[in-house]
């Protein structure tokens, strides 16, 4: 069973990639580890979704390969999140707000893509 998700996205500066979610998306930082060899921040994007951002190691510069993950968020308005994302500098739009119906015409919501300023994919499905 089951018991928690959340996603973990490492980076070099883990400072920086959390202000986009937690300024740009609104998420809210529920807490942060500050030890030598463990440093990182918990976001809620809500109750039950969180992301851990943490420093790693291993992680250098921006994402090379970001459509091996990719982040998906299921929204109730996405025209609110379209609206906070769109104008945003660092990041980059791959796809604005198009109906899937375009990709499956059974489909009803809409969706639309960016890279978070480090490249990691982000999709928003809703109405």
């Amino acid at each position: 069973m089951l018991n928690k998700y959340k996603i973990f996205l490492f980076s070099e500066t883990p400072d920086k990639l959390v202000k986009f979610y937690n300024e740009t998306l609104g998420f809210r930082i529920k807490n942060t580890l500050k030890l030598p060899k463990d440093y990182g921040y918990n976001v809620l994007a809500n109750d039950e979704y969180e992301i851990w951002i943490a420093e790693h190691s291993e992680v250098k510069g921006y994402n090379k390969d970001p459509y091996r993950h990719i982040i998906t968020f299921y929204v109730d308005k996405l025209d609110y999140w379209w609206d906070k994302v769109k104008n945003a500098k660092e990041i980059k739009i791959e796809q604005e707000p198009v109906n899937m119906s375009e990709f499956n015409p059974k489909e009803t919501r809409r969706v639309f893509t960016v890279f978070d300023p480090e490249g990691n994919c982000l999709q928003f499905i809703g109405n």
